[in-house]
């Protein structure tokens, strides 16, 4: 909700040099004394660190790190430096310690982890797995061909073997036998070919090290499909198959993709895993389960990009079973672990230990397993209730009466293009505009938005932070970006009514949605005086216009919670009409905030969500939308 108050900070601090602060952990030769430095330097200032350690240490390692301090020796280069000294003998063990150390603290930190946070952050890392993927089948081609001339020189050796005739008393076979135990089968094992081929995809790796996602990455992954699997009652096993189905449904599954893609053992295991870290065995349980069968399945073969196997799901699901209180069947699991791996001596001890409680009658009696409910919010079951409403639900009967209509509002930019508006609800009043941007516009508007994505944050009390429970990036644009974000602005005067002179209104955000990206209920009016919305100094949001700039494919709908209603009329209550405009009223007529304005943008089940959100705020409004002592005038 409030990106822009940290966009102004970074634009204050923007003449400044980014700096970083590192631990710099060295050896004093002379005193024999470890020591530790706490650096403050700016980038680019790392020459003077170079200069610094050149001093400290004598001989060889001097001119590695003069070269260093000249610009000449990268980081990785003097590494790799460091150890032929070391492999050479030229320095010692605790030199090459010291100033590897040293080196380390110099290496770049990685890449914030904000890939899963925005679908357009998924599909940028397609260029670096694309990348990845050109240099694995430069590299599998000289291998292929590298293997060939191994295996001609086996058959020609072989072939030697296996001749009755191949006699020692040769002396040209004699020859041939000495010059091959001496140079030919070193040259094979140590295949200086084979050296270069790896070292070229390991290169390739460190050219795209800073695009890969991280570990927060792949944590923030794995619960966006926890969060899928609860919002939409997906079935574990059917969405390990790539079938996106509820679960005991009976109906058409939730979303058909074109190429239906299964999850990996690993895979499954790796999600359960990460539920199991925390705490959660409601969901370990679940895609642990599904790992052990999967993992079954494929028992005895290998696969190399595999961090996984059967023990590691056995052990993590027979503990999960232990702490959900289930100790029988957590036995049962251990033993079947012991199967595999009979000499393992902690499971062991955990046999005894689960057949020792059950013999004392302790955890006979199960319980199901329930979800944790992460947010605690009362209003869940309505929230994911309406996540869940099928396409083409039957219209109410109360809501018969709601219909749809050209709207002039004898404005002169209304006259010859009249906006269609769908009235959706009467309280809260919502309307629904539709075709109210362009395929063309909608492109323009992202298109200006990709340079300046940032993770979303949101207000809590008087500061800005960055939630769970808000998945997505965010840009702010001024109608100076583009005159189709200027002529945006004079549509939503039109159809609102309401003044948008600066600083009546915020800039326009724009927001791509992650994995599985979602915001819980929350209000887009402030509920607090501390709130960072009254710096602007004019007031409240009064009102709300949310842009739909792209289709999603399942999910995704925004969902009034108070209200019990999803906002997107009859024809397609799910998700919302692609260049259509949803408005709403979020303060009362008396400057109370509307507690039925209550909202949740729903996960996104497949697709990419891109929305657009202009707020506009009540000073300004006084001759627009007088105020009224009945807030429902």
């Amino acid at each position: 909700m409030g990106a822009r108050w940290n966009r102004n900070r970074d634009r204050q601090n923007g003449g400044r040099q980014e700096r970083d602060r590192r631990w710099v952990c060295c050896w004093d030769w002379e005193r024999w004394e470890y020591w530790k430095y706490w650096g403050t330097w700016r980038t680019g200032d790392t020459g003077v660190l170079w200069v610094l350690l050149a001093l400290r240490v004598p001989g060889a390692l001097r001119a590695l790190l003069g070269l260093g301090a000249l610009g000449v020796l990268g980081v990785r280069e003097a590494l790799g430096v460091l150890e032929v000294l070391g492999a050479l003998g030229a320095l010692g063990i605790l030199e090459v310690l010291w100033v590897l150390g040293a080196l380390l603290a110099l290496l770049p930190s990685p890449a914030p982890a904000e890939t899963f946070s925005a679908m357009l952050s998924v599909r940028g890392a397609l260029g670096a797995e694309r990348s990845l993927l050109r240099q694995l089948r430069s590299y599998l081609r000289e291998e292929s061909a590298r293997l060939r001339r191994l295996r001609r020189f086996y058959e020609k050796v072989q072939a030697l073997h296996q001749d009755p005739k191949a006699s020692m008393d040769n002396p040209l076979l004699a020859f041939s036998l000495i010059k091959r135990l001496h140079s030919e089968w070193p040259n094979i094992i140590y295949s200086i070919k084979a050296t270069g081929n790896a070292q070229a995809l390991h290169a390739s790796l460190q050219d795209v090290e800073q695009e890969l996602p991280g570990a927060e990455d792949l944590d923030g992954s794995a619960w966006a499909l926890m969060c899928l699997q609860d919002f939409y009652a997906l079935n574990v096993k059917a969405l390990a198959n790539g079938i996106f189905q509820a679960s005991g449904a009976t109906h058409l599954p939730l979303y058909s993709p074109s190429r239906r893609v299964s999850l990996s053992a690993d895979d499954c295991f790796h999600v359960g895993k990460v539920a199991y870290d925390t705490g959660d065995y409601y969901h370990s349980i679940t895609w642990l389960e599904e790992a052990v069968s999967l993992f079954r399945l494929s028992y005895g073969s290998w696969n190399p990009e595999d961090r996984s196997s059967l023990e590691d799901a056995l052990d993590h699901l027979a503990f999960s079973y232990f702490m959900a209180g289930n100790i029988s069947h957590a036995l049962s699991l251990s033993r079947d672990f012991l199967h595999y791996d009979p000499s393992n001596q902690r499971v062991t001890r955990n046999v005894a230990k689960y057949e020792k409680l059950l013999k004392m009658g302790t955890g006979t009696s199960i319980t199901s397993l329930r979800r944790p409910n992460s947010t605690n919010l009362q209003s869940q079951d309505t929230y994911e209730e309406l996540c869940q409403r099928p396409r083409g639900q039957p219209v109410p009967e109360r809501f018969l009466y709601l219909d749809c209509a050209y709207e002039t509002k004898i404005n002169p930019y209304l006259l010859l293009q009249p906006a269609k508006k769908e009235i959706v609800r009467i309280q809260p009043y919502v309307a629904l505009y539709h075709y109210f941007v362009s395929d063309t516009e909608a492109e323009t508007i992202v298109g200006k938005a990709l340079g300046e994505l940032q993770r979303s944050v949101v207000t809590s009390g008087e500061k800005q932070q960055k939630a769970e429970y808000w998945i997505s990036k965010s840009a702010w644009l001024k109608d100076t970006a583009d005159p189709v974000v200027r002529a945006l602005d004079r549509r939503i005067a039109a159809i609102t009514g309401l003044d948008l002179w600066p600083p009546y209104a915020e800039y326009l955000q724009v927001v791509n949605y992650g994995l599985g990206g979602h915001y819980e209920p929350h209000f887009d009016h402030a509920t607090s005086r501390k709130s960072p919305l009254y710096r602007m100094n004019s007031g409240n949001r009064i009102t709300t216009v949310m842009i739909y700039l792209s289709a999603v494919e399942a999910g995704g709908s925004t969902a009034f919670i108070s209200a019990n209603f999803s906002a997107f009329g009859c024809q397609n209550p799910v998700s919302a009409p692609q260049n259509a405009a949803l408005f709403w009223w979020n303060l009362q007529r008396n400057g109370n905030g509307d507690g039925d304005t209550l909202h949740a943008g729903c996960p996104v089940l497949a697709g990419d969500k891109w929305v657009a959100n202009k707020w506009i705020h009540e000073y300004g409004q006084e001759f627009w939308r007088p105020c009224g002592a009945n807030p429902w005038d």
